[in-house]
């Protein structure tokens, strides 16, 4: 099967991760994977596999004639059986009036909208869909919001758990130095750390993590929180000067260009958390680090309870809530041994892996 994917980049984000992931297991499955990046930001493209042809096309505006034309032909003479395409506008026009075309997903990587232009718009286009489209939503709670905040019918929308690479995101493996992996980033090994990978962006709320942090640490003297994000070093250098204004210790903040692999983040801590208030909704980083063994505190948004089995798993807590945020990590640290790591890893492998959600979506291309 030859496949066509459009997105909008290749930068550090959950989305972005998934996608690499399903169309790495699409050509171990024997696939021919076409992939068009309508930005210069190709910050991933390293993690795809060497079989996926990758062609940039960056706009030049928002609205860019030149690049909806090199779509549309590219869709008219590439005889793809499908197309997984990450902006529906740029789809939609540039394929308006063209005959036979493919089967076209439009995943939805968030839930609640940032604003009421982006609610009319989604609006429209929910009751612009044509016969070929499949709008792909990804766990229980988004799918019933989307339903009933848009009022679709039932059936509207296909749903197709995300999922992971469970052979690449394991436990800890005995090679391992845990040790000599936090002195290498100037942590000390006697901490207990607390983990948040998230782009350095205004929902994700890094500053409430960083306060709940400053709460914790009048209860606990062994504990660091290391954040791993993106490459936005103005958002980064904000949190940073709080930090250092306030005299916050054992706090390390890290750009994706800094960290290297995330798997030695994983292995090396105690606690994921997340402490986003909006956008969330099947947040990827949360099922690796599962994967991984950890228990997570999750914000009570999006597809979280979904995810998590109370003190089976981790917790979830309130976003916008700081207090709350700090009292479930120190639950977690008090209650850390109870966990189970193969227990919490297990649900991932069962419900929540990359080799399912290929499979899936091929059916539904099939279908």
């Amino acid at each position: 099967m030859r496949l066509l994917v459009i997105l909008n980049d290749l930068d550090i984000g959950g989305a972005q991760n998934y996608t690499i992931g399903l169309l790495n297991e699409f050509v171990k499955l024997g696939h021919k994977i076409s992939l068009r990046i309508l930005s210069d930001n190709l910050l991933l493209k390293d993690r795809l596999s060497g079989e996926i042809e990758v062609t940039a096309w960056p706009r030049q505006r928002k609205l860019d004639l030149k690049v909806l034309k090199k779509i549309r032909q590219d869709i008219k003479n590439g005889k793809y059986a499908g197309i997984i395409a990450s902006y529906v506008i740029y789809q939609k026009l540039a394929t308006i009036f063209l005959s036979d075309n493919p089967i076209t997903v439009y995943p939805i990587h968030s839930t609640t909208e940032k604003d009421g232009k982006s609610y009319i718009l989604n609006y429209i286009i929910y009751r612009l869909k044509r016969s070929n489209e499949v709008y792909l939503t990804s766990i229980d709670s988004q799918t019933i919001f989307l339903s009933a905040s848009y009022r679709l019918k039932n059936g509207f929308f296909k749903q197709i758990y995300n999922g992971i690479d469970t052979e690449k995101f394991m436990l800890p493996p005995d090679g391992f130095n845990r040790d000599q992996f936090l002195k290498s980033i100037g942590i000390v090994p006697e901490q207990r750390i607390i983990l948040m990978i998230a782009g350095y962006r205004e929902e994700k709320r890094h500053i409430d993590a960083i306060k709940a942090f400053q709460l914790l640490e009048k209860d606990f003297d062994d504990i660091s929180l290391i954040c791993v994000g993106d490459n936005r070093i103005k958002n980064r250098d904000i949190l940073q000067t709080y930090i250092v204004k306030n005299n916050i210790q054992n706090i390390k903040l890290l750009m994706a260009s800094e960290a290297g692999d995330v798997m030695s983040y994983y292995w090396s801590s105690h606690i994921f958390t997340l402490t986003s208030n909006k956008i969330e909704t099947f947040p990827i980083s949360a099922l690796e680090a599962m994967a991984c063994g950890l228990p997570c505190v999750l914000t009570r948004i999006g597809g979280a309870s979904d995810i998590i089995v109370p003190e089976k798993n981790g917790l979830l807590c309130e976003a916008n809530n700081i207090q709350n945020i700090k009292e479930k990590w120190a639950r977690v640290l008090r209650h850390y041994d109870e966990y189970d790591k193969n227990f919490i890893r297990n649900i991932v492998v069962g419900k929540y892996s990359i080799k399912k959600s290929a499979k899936e979506y091929l059916q539904l291309f099939n279908q």
